[in-house]
């Protein structure tokens, strides 16, 4: 999977972008890519409110927060992979694209609660409540099936990470995210090509 990223990092540093086709809110998406690519950048949001909500948790029991959630990461790769089925898409690609999601919520939920160990003041004060943050991420869950549905041929070809480059920079240099995010969002996209 590392030499995935990296030619995704490659793919993307090496793929001029003309002036103007990254969308920016509210105008039309320049290539095909874009809406899924959003979708996975969407999803990667809402770690931070992940990452807070387990980081309050932890603090009220005294306790290291737990990254890891074995039982609601196999509800949502068996939840999409229902899904995904009701448009004839492989299993495992779906179970891949949601491991490189779930795989990219933790690089951000690891990089904030390193964070604030070291300046806990830093950490959210009113964290969220995970029951309110969960719908919003299987409405995204639901979304990302949809986009690989409509854009299967293009997540299909072999050349894949190429044509997901431009979606994949214009997320990176958009300026909406930092250095944690944008390390995610690549391990996210890596993901989205069908096997």
């Amino acid at each position: 999977m590392r030499s995935t990223v990296l030619v995704m990092l490659s793919v993307a540093m090496a793929v001029s972008v003309p002036a103007g086709a990254l969308a920016s809110p509210g105008t039309v998406q320049a290539d095909p890519l874009d809406r899924l690519v959003e979708l996975v950048a969407d999803r990667l949001d809402t770690a931070d409110a992940v990452a807070a909500a387990k980081w309050a948790t932890a603090q009220q029991l005294r306790a290291q927060p737990s990254i890891d959630d074995p039982g609601r990461e196999a509800q949502v790769y068996d939840e999409m992979a229902r899904l995904g089925a009701g448009s004839d898409l492989s299993e495992n690609w779906i179970r891949q694209v949601f491991f490189g999601q779930i795989e990219a919520s933790k690089i951000v939920q690891r990089g904030l609660v390193a964070g604030w160990r070291f300046d806990p003041a830093a950490a959210p004060a009113a964290p969220p409540d995970l029951s309110k943050v969960r719908p919003e991420i299987d409405r995204l869950n639901v979304g990302i099936v949809e986009q690989l549905a409509t854009r299967r041929v293009d997540l299909a070809a072999p050349d894949c990470m190429q044509r997901l480059a431009p979606s994949v920079l214009g997320a990176l240099t958009s300026g909406r995210v930092d250095a944690l995010h944008q390390a995610a969002l690549v391990r996210a996209s890596a993901a989205l090509c069908a096997p």
